[in-house]
């Protein structure tokens, strides 16, 4: 037996060496054709070909340009042998789904048309240079912004009750046309107990101030909390009618013809209008051991499906990768510009990894996930749910084990987050700006358990609710959340709750985070014949002292916001100052306080003495020069530079006196943004004060990102009177930039000692009564003083 098992692991042996030495490199470029051997001097025309020729081991690099095609894989790669698309030299490569449209004549007023011979139906979607355009409709999107809006308030409807034949009403009347030709709506019901989501649906008839639909949704909820009868914000969509206003668009599904209006009425020139094609732009399904790497996706998504596993999605940039109406029966679109999806009765997908990459702008999710092991890490996502619904940037449903890290999460229409998947971790993310259409939600939300997730060394900030409800929270565990454990955040700037848990929370620990200007430190809704059993809440640091009844409390601190322990408020650093009131108030927890050295926690999310005193949550890369570090790719969107041809200069911020007992700030700032990141600035301490008076020692100064990066040091308090001392930081040789003129930092310490009070011996004229022949003992205290105020100082 045992030779037979040699003799298999020797030939697998010599297949993975064959497979190795078989392995080439394939090259693509516009100038190509698909007939030739795929080498530079003789590359492939389209993607297509390569992805069929390459096997396990291969390495396709693809010349810059723009590809309008899917990159579909037809093998996959192998362990330890990955098939890897990737672009060439750090050219700019373009995988995009749409196709510019030509060929314009004027068809009314300042209407244009053209014909074209595709139909996406609900995920038909039209660009205009560097413009998303609307779907014609009333009243028009007079801000450009998807986010807000624009609509009108209505005057009735039909109630919870109805489903089939709901109706909704508008006195002052609609815009004349039959909107049962592929009309629209929108509605946004924000009665009290309700505005969670919105709906859409297409109109079956109208009269001159009403439009009829189905409301039949699953969930009921959507319909029964927030019906027409009950109020609310609506706009209609999608008729030739309502084609009136500029960067509108109308698309008639049976002449599959294009009708646009630009702004001026100007008609459009050559490539100036997009639509999309195709609904992707790689197709990952089934494929295993794919790495795609620093290149750019637009108008189409990346899927993940059907068991595709261990790949890899580094450097990307997806932009615009769905958009779609959104009408379904459900609460979300289905859409989604990166979808990580399995079906649990075939198959699973599994250790995919989204790392380093942009994902931007969509009416739906930004990444879905149902997978197993997901990471997503070190990625700048933006700008998702156009729709309001239960769409998010990560909509994390149905998996397991994932893991969401380091990423910069912001603007979303609803949540920006929603974490449904067992055994997880987000860690280490900025997370903002949820709730731009939607209420009753947060920067992070979640419902039910037991989950056994950690939240752990997040921001999360600046949630405002569009509306008058008020109800943007920054971690909201909803209903029946349990088994949940909530540490090292800091949440400020949410209008709601920092953290909001409702019914029966269980299982749920909220330990040593930092939680700023909201309306309640913590909040819950105890619906009727529910009570939290086994929320701890300890170690936390707020401005206000809302703490939730229903939990054990233990060493929380309750501080000033203007005037309390942080080290700049208006700059958000909330690290604790030296000597203030949360420093070692805190209780050691098993497995959570792990970075306390002196054995004595602080309260809130920093440690000042921790291995982890200064850490930072968001990305490590530059998001103005792409997850490549080499810029903008044109793209719509892009809020993105060309980097330097030349290395910054790096100074030091200016001198500083600071008191003893106090904290100094010291910051370097670059004169540009580095063309290359991480700038590493070394540093020395030296000056007269000795480390009995201060924490400071060498290291170094880290930008991963913008312009600044600062270090605190702790000023010693003591008893002593000391002579004025100094601490000297002096800059090394940084990597990534230069030096520049002041190129050293002195804090100069005020002693706040008092000088020691020294005794008056009486005068002769008034001779002290218990003075004997001896001597007097004033005259010995003046003697002893006078001993000790010349030690103090060092005069022998």
């Amino acid at each position: 037996m045992q030779r037979y098992l040699k003799q298999a692991s020797f030939l697998l042996a010599m297949f993975v060496i064959a497979n190795s030495a078989s392995a080439r490199d394939i090259y693509v470029a516009k100038t190509g054709n698909d007939s030739s051997d795929g080498t530079l001097g003789s590359p492939y025309l389209t993607l297509s070909k390569a992805a069929e020729q390459a096997v396990a081991g291969d390495v396709v690099n693809i010349r810059e340009g723009v590809y309008e095609e899917v990159l579909a894989p037809v093998n996959s790669g192998a362990e330890n042998n990955p098939i890897v698309f990737q672009s060439y030299d750090n050219e700019k490569v373009i995988i995009s789904a749409m196709q510019a449209v030509n060929n314009w004549s004027l068809d009314s007023e300042n209407i244009y048309v053209t014909q074209i011979d595709w139909d996406l139906g609900q995920a038909n979607f039209v660009m205009q240079g560097n413009t998303a355009m609307d779907l014609a409709r009333w009243p028009d999107n007079i801000d450009g912004d998807p986010f807000t809006q624009n609509s009108l308030r209505n005057t009735g409807g039909s109630g919870s009750d109805e489903a089939d034949n709901a109706y909704l009403e508008y006195s002052p009347g609609i815009p004349d046309g039959d909107w049962s030709k592929g009309g629209s709506i929108y509605f946004y019901g924000d009665k009290p107990g309700s505005g969670w989501t919105t709906w859409r649906s297409f109109i079956t008839a109208n009269t001159d101030t009403s439009v009829s639909f189905s409301l039949n949704k699953n969930p009921a909820w959507i319909r029964t909390f927030h019906a027409p009868a009950d109020k609310g914000d609506f706009f209609l969509q999608g008729i030739k009618e309502a084609l009136d206003y500029q960067n509108e668009w109308y698309f008639d599904p049976e002449t599959k013809k294009l009708y646009v209006q630009l702004p001026n009425g100007e008609m459009p020139t050559e490539n100036q209008v997009s639509v999309r094609k195709r609904e992707k732009t790689i197709d990952l399904s089934a494929r295993n051991y794919i790495q795609i790497k620093n290149l750019a996706v637009f108008g189409g998504s990346i899927e993940i499906t059907n068991g595709a596993s261990n790949n890899h999605i580094y450097g990307v940039t997806s932009l615009y990768g769905n958009y779609t109406l959104g009408v379904v029966t459900g609460f979300a679109s289905g859409n989604q510009s990166i979808n990580i999806r399995s079906d649990w009765d075939k198959f699973n997908t599994k250790n995919n990894i989204i790392e380093n990459s942009e994902v931007g702008f969509g009416s739906g999710t930004g990444i879905y996930d149902s997978g197993e092991n997901t990471q997503i890490l070190n990625s700048y996502l933006h700008d998702f749910n156009y729709l309001g619904n239960y769409d998010a940037i990560i909509n994390a449903r149905g998996g397991n084990n994932t893991k969401v890290l380091n990423n910069t999460i912001t603007r979303a229409g609803r949540d920006a987050i929603q974490g449904f998947n067992d055994n997880s971790e987000y860690a280490y993310n900025d997370i903002s700006h949820s709730n731009l259409i939607a209420d009753d939600c947060g920067l992070f939300y979640t419902v039910g358990g037991p989950s056994n997730t950690v939240i752990h060394h997040n921001w999360l900030h600046d949630a405002y609710s569009s509306g008058t409800k008020s109800k943007a929270a920054g971690i909201y565990l909803d209903n029946d959340a349990s088994g949940f454990e909530v540490h090292h955040n800091v949440i400020w700037n949410t209008e709601w709750s920092s953290i909001q848990i409702n019914w029966n929370g269980k299982d749920i620990n909220i330990y040593n985070n930092t939680m700023l200007n909201s309306s309640g430190v913590m909040g819950a809704w105890h619906l009727e014949g529910t009570a939290f059993s086994d929320v701890n809440v300890w170690n936390n640091l707020a401005d206000n002292n809302a703490w939730e009844p229903q939990s054990d409390k233990q060493n929380n601190l309750v501080v000033s916001l203007t005037n309390g322990p942080f080290i700049d408020v208006e700059k958000s650093d909330f690290r604790l100052k030296a000597n203030s009131l949360p420093v070692d108030e805190g209780r050691i927890i098993d497995d959570i306080t792990t970075d306390v050295t002196d054995g004595k926690p602080d309260v809130g999310a920093y440690e000042i003495a921790g291995d982890q005193a200064n850490w930072v949550a968001g990305i490590s890369w530059e998001s103005k020069l792409g997850p490549t570090g080499l810029g903008c790719y044109g793209l719509p969107g892009e809020d993105c530079q060309l980097p330097s041809d030349v290395e910054p200069t790096v100074e030091f911020s200016q001198n500083q006196t600071v008191d003893e007992g106090a904290t100094a700030i010291v910051t370097v700032t670059l004169s540009e943004l580095a063309a290359n990141y991480p700038v590493t600035i070394p540093y020395i301490v030296s000056g007269t004060a000795s480390s009995n008076d201060h924490d400071a020692v060498n290291g170094e100064f880290v930008i991963n990102s913008g312009t600044e990066a600062s270090i605190n040091i702790s000023l010693k308090q003591d008893d002593i009177l000391n002579e004025v001392e100094n601490i000297i930081i002096t800059m090394g040789n940084p990597t990534n930039a230069i030096v520049g003129d002041n190129d050293v930092h002195t804090i100069t310490i005020t002693d706040k000692t008092p000088p020691p009070v020294i005794p008056t011996e009486p005068t002769p004229s008034q001779p002290d009564p218990d003075s004997s022949g001896g001597g007097s003992a004033g005259g010995l205290l003046l003697f002893l003083a006078c001993c000790l105020f010349i030690r103090k100082h060092k005069m022998f």
